[in-house]
């Protein structure tokens, strides 16, 4: 067995042991795995009829191409999503994960994601949607800002200049 299957069969066990928290559901394909479907279950938002509207669950998607670990893992968003730092699959589902070590397991980035689409983790100084960000810097929200709080600040004027919609 390769140092690169004994990480891939870690990871898989990471990704089981965050399943039986509820955290997440997921399917994995390969053998070991090399790609993960995965659903969160963590609160987030997204723009619906022009709406900020609560999302309790997200869909993305995680390659674990031949250069994983040493660089990271590749993620694509597959929800609806409004955040400074996500992009709907409207918008080729962009994920800003930030700095990667080759120390970090699959469960560690998991987690990272779960922090950033329930608002634990928000960086809007350095945005793939640049909406959001500017939305969230004129508000003055820092990161763990309640998902209730952004809802309750949408103004009918936000929705009529955010590209957003689901």
């Amino acid at each position: 067995m390769t140092p690169r299957d004994r990480r891939l069969i870690s990871d898989l066990r990471q990704m089981e042991a965050l399943a039986e928290r509820g955290a997440i559901d997921f399917r994995a394909d390969g053998n070991p795995p090399e790609a993960y479907h995965l659903m969160l279950h963590a609160p987030g938002v997204s723009v619906r009829e022009k709406v900020l509207a609560r999302r309790e669950t997200h869909r993305c998607d995680v390659y674990l191409h031949r250069d994983y670990p040493r660089r990271p893992p590749v993620v694509v968003w597959a929800t609806p999503v409004f955040h400074p730092n996500l992009l709907g699959p409207d918008r080729n589902g962009g994920v800003c994960i930030g700095s990667w070590s080759a120390s970090e397991g699959l469960g560690d980035l998991v987690e990272r994601l779960i922090g950033l689409v329930s608002w634990r983790s928000v960086n809007p100084d350095d945005p793939l949607d640049r909406d959001a960000a500017a939305w969230v810097k004129e508000r003055g929200f820092e990161p763990g800002v309640e998902i209730d709080r952004l809802i309750a600040a949408w103004t009918p004027a936000d929705a009529a200049r955010t590209k957003v919609e689901a």
